[in-house]
């Protein structure tokens, strides 16, 4: 694993996948920067499950998910618990259902700008400044 700057902060994020090798594909390369995956959800029930049991930072949900189940339903959800959320999708929406809900990053997303992204997304859920804004990240707001 390669070791990290001291000050880059580890997050606890969640990642809503229902595909099963982009969702390896994102824990790997977030695990390898340093950060904790707390769980990968397939569906609405399960992202709020592991949101109920984790300290989350950061969520990285799709927009379409397993049974039929809506990405955009799990953002607003999880935001409305206090989760900043960034859309990780071939159909990101026009708008956010909350402000909790950063921004959105096309898929397929570059593995090197998910740390970026990640890192990003949290300083401006804090209101924290500057923040330097990852090409691959459309804000919301």
């Amino acid at each position: 694993m390669p070791q990290r700057a001291e000050d880059v902060p580890m997050l606890n994020l969640l990642i809503v996948e229902d595909e099963a090798l982009i969702a390896m594909m994102m824990e790997d390369a977030l695990i390898s920067r340093g950060h904790r995956v707390v769980g990968v959800a397939d569906t609405l029930p399960s992202a709020l499950d592991l949101a109920g049991a984790h300290a989350i930072d950061l969520a990285l949900c799709d927009v379409r998910l397993a049974n039929g189940d809506s990405g955009v339903e799990v953002a607003t959800r999880l935001a409305q618990q206090g989760i900043p959320v960034v859309y990780v999708s071939g159909n990101c929406p026009a708008d956010a259902p909350h402000p909790l809900v950063i921004g959105c990053v096309n898929k397929p997303v570059p593995v090197a700008a998910l740390h970026a992204t990640v890192l990003a997304a949290c300083r401006i859920a804090k209101a924290d400044e500057p923040v330097a804004v990852p090409p691959a990240l459309t804000l919301y707001r």
